[in-house]
């Protein structure tokens, strides 16, 4: 997972659980600016899909609409 490894050394607003073969990435906290903040996070995961990882869930918020993704697997 060398993009999520870069991902995670770059820093940013988002909190990384490391899981057995894979991590889940989620806004830092519940506020709206934070969940507006880490759809710049879902696009990066998105466009470097491949680079020895795969997306196997995009969870959708349902507290704010627009599609906003607030869980990333």
């Amino acid at each position: 997972m060398a993009f999520i490894d870069d991902l995670l050394e770059g820093g940013g607003h988002f909190a990384m659980k490391r899981t057995e073969g894979g991590a889940s990435l989620s806004p830092a906290s519940e506020r709206a600016s934070d969940l507006h903040s880490f759809q710049n996070v879902v696009r990066r995961v998105r466009d470097n899909q491949g680079d020895r990882y795969a997306i196997h869930v995009e969870h959708e918020s349902s507290e704010l609409p627009g599609e906003l993704v607030d869980l990333v697997r």
